[in-house]
């Protein structure tokens, strides 16, 4: 009887093994193509899902102003940085009190591409809840689009409210708007006056083509706008490769490489102006893994920036899921 000790022992201790479950069976499928159409303004943002290989939505960019914090906590307020808004923080506490734009010229701040919600040029505004002057922007074909003021009443766990007037008109109105938890932001239009559900639901969308402001350090710190790629804040992750081809990246490379939150990871710089064709010239050798909130993994790179008839504003890129 003692020799079988041992061996019960032994039975007992696997039974008491956690199972391994399997991961579930999909399909990674073949590289696919896909082309956007922004416009040789690049007027259009273009919202895209990796997951379901479609277009969720396209918009033009001058449709919103301010995008909300859509979380029951948020209190952070973006700019539309599409136009390359602006904006100008003033000492006053009344909208009455802001009657023009004078001193204002050569000042402002743009919020960050990082998507950082401490780097917005609102910031924290119920600190001291001063009113603030916004530059609109620009329209797709150059032409300001003029000066707001704005000063954001109190947020709780279901809305906004805040005022805002056009600085030459001085017509004050109220906004309001309320958050949803299924969105990361919520639009709002000054030109109508409402809440817009612009960016999709943060489970239907990766990739943002768009304008945006970047702040260029060298030669000299200035706001620019330039034209690329925002990822979805809601757990989609970028890792940037340049030491290894498209068709070389494989699901092991997900390990090698750090994969970034920032919302602006892919950017702009895939592609750069050739001033020997005069013509946008795409660098598909920097290639980029992408996670979805899903989990799931996909390599990712641009082969044009042009059209058939050799208009910019078209990204064209091939993306496999690994």
């Amino acid at each position: 009887m003692k020799k079988l000790i041992p061996v019960l022992i032994t039975l007992v201790l696997v039974s008491c093994e956690k199972r391994e479950l399997p991961v579930p069976a999909y399909e990674r499928g073949d590289v696919l193509t896909t082309q956007v159409e922004m416009g040789g303004d690049y007027k259009n943002q273009v919202w895209y899902s990796l997951h379901d290989n479609r277009i969720v939505s396209v918009n033009v960019k001058t449709d919103w102003d301010l995008a909300f914090e859509a979380s029951p906590a948020g209190f952070h307020v973006f700019l539309n940085g599409s136009k390359a808004m602006k904006i100008f923080k003033t000492n006053y506490s009344s909208l009455n009190d802001v009657k023009d734009t004078l001193g204002l010229a050569l000042g402002g701040r743009a919020d960050m591409p990082s998507g950082n919600v401490d780097s917005t040029a609102t910031g924290d505004w119920k600190t001291d809840n001063k009113v603030y002057v916004i530059h609109r922007g620009y329209t797709p074909a150059g032409q300001l689009i003029g000066y707001y003021k704005l000063k954001v009443i109190s947020t709780d766990a279901t809305r906004y409210v805040f005022e805002y007037a056009n600085i030459k008109t001085g017509e004050i109105k109220q906004g309001i708007v309320y958050k949803d938890e299924a969105y990361d932001f919520i639009q709002f239009s000054f030109n109508t006056n409402s809440q817009l559900n612009i960016e999709p639901k943060k489970t239907e969308y990766d990739l943002c083509f768009t304008q945006y402001t970047h702040l260029f350090y060298e030669p000299e710190l200035q706001y620019y706008q330039v034209t690329g790629v925002l990822t979805n804040m809601y757990k989609t992750r970028v890792a940037r490769i340049t030491n290894k081809s498209f068709d070389q990246i494989t699901m092991n490379d997900t390990t090698e490489y750090p994969f970034s939150e920032r919302r602006d990871k892919i950017g702009y710089d895939w592609k750069y102006f050739d001033l020997n064709t005069n013509l946008y010239t795409v660098n598909s050798k920097i290639c980029y893994l992408i996670r979805d909130h899903k989990g799931f993994y996909y390599k990712f790179h641009f082969i044009d920036f042009l059209n058939s008839s050799g208009i910019k504003g078209y990204p064209k890129f091939e993306v496999k899921k690994l």
